[in-house]
């Protein structure tokens, strides 16, 4: 019976995990979507959180260093 409500404390307290980043991948996409802010940085920490769980980034050009000299 002790293994059986450990299982359920288990399975309730992933649940909750897993409710969660869901909660918060819909809430940063929607957020995204709302203000048009995929093509520049993250606005926020929900954001930023929302992408890095998608695996989404902004690609911007590097520009070198003002001290290298390109021989």
């Amino acid at each position: 019976m002790a293994t059986l409500i450990a299982l359920a404390a288990i399975g309730v307290f992933a649940a909750g995990i897993v409710a969660g980043i869901i909660g918060v991948v819909s809430v940063a996409i929607r957020r995204e979507e709302r203000n048009l802010t995929l093509t520049s940085g993250p606005t926020g920490y929900v954001t930023w959180a929302g992408r890095w769980l998608n695996g989404v980034y902004v690609r911007t050009p590097r520009r070198p260093p003002p001290h290298a000299h390109h021989i």
